[in-house]
């Protein structure tokens, strides 16, 4: 059971790594790095074909994926207040992604804050990568409560030093060259599973979309698998979750069209 449990633990520990070791002020995503794509590039799918060539050849140029007249179109917002910003440091292009920003001074509440603070509009697709539908049924529900503590128990292995694996002794070494302890860790490693089982209590299953597809409301993803290519879109550009909902699937539809 280690081999199935350490490498979600080795990412928890590479985002605990992050988390408390960013000090330039910026928020945990706040240097533009896909924290999602990076988590679901982790594990290796070995039933994965990718035979949907077409979405594999947009990796590399997610900016021509949705054009801006599609996302104009189908958000109904005005090309005066927008910006767009290709997010692509990583060197994987599974993690990487092109966003569609509007200032239209929307108001709302943050998850975790009960104030409400003007949010920015966004439409982002990302994450384009070769997947088998096993592995998209699987990553894409909600997480047991078993895995959880699988999940938990692992990270206390690594953080103890017990894990006997190599990635997980490297991230402990870059944790003490950052002077963080093992207790800080395992703390911020436990918020972590914590936040990611919130999260998968959201998915939804979207019928007649693609060959599977999922809608998160909890965080305004969609997920599209085609061909053995699995697609996200986000959007978060209303306070109405049917709205966000509407709209991912339109420019879901766009997209496949382009990939069928």
């Amino acid at each position: 059971m280690k081999s199935i449990k350490i490498p979600a633990a080795i990412t928890l520990l590479c985002l605990t790594l992050f988390s408390c070791g960013n000090n330039d002020g910026k928020k945990q995503n706040g240097n533009d790095i896909n924290l999602d794509a990076v988590i679901n590039s982790k594990s290796n799918d070995p039933n994965a074909k990718g035979d949907n060539k077409c979405l594999l050849d947009y990796q590399n140029k997610y900016d021509a994926l949705l054009a801006e007249t599609d996302v104009l179109n189908a958000t109904g917002f005005s090309k005066d207040v927008m910006e767009t910003k290709y997010n692509n440091r990583l060197k994987n292009p599974e993690n990487h992604e092109f966003v569609y920003k509007f200032k239209n001074g929307r108001m709302g509440k943050v998850r975790g804050f009960n104030n409400e603070m003007q949010l920015p509009d966004m439409v982002v697709v990302r994450s384009i990568k070769p997947m088998s539908p096993t592995t998209f049924n699987q990553t894409y529900r909600e997480v047991t409560d078993e895995q959880m503590q699988a999940a938990n128990d692992a990270l206390d292995e690594i953080a103890e030093g017990n894990s006997g694996d190599a990635d997980a002794d490297k991230a402990m070494k870059k944790a003490k060259e950052q002077n963080i302890g093992k207790d800080q860790i395992k703390k911020t490693g436990g918020a972590l599973t914590g936040a990611f089982k919130e999260v998968s209590k959201g998915y939804r299953t979207v019928e007649g979309l693609g060959d599977a597809a999922v809608w998160n409301v909890v965080t305004n993803e969609l997920y599209v698998l085609q061909n053995g290519v699995k697609f996200e879109i986000r959007t978060d550009i209303s306070n109405d979750k049917e709205k966000n909902k509407s709209v991912a699937v339109k420019l879901a539809e766009i997209v496949l069209s382009k990939c069928k």
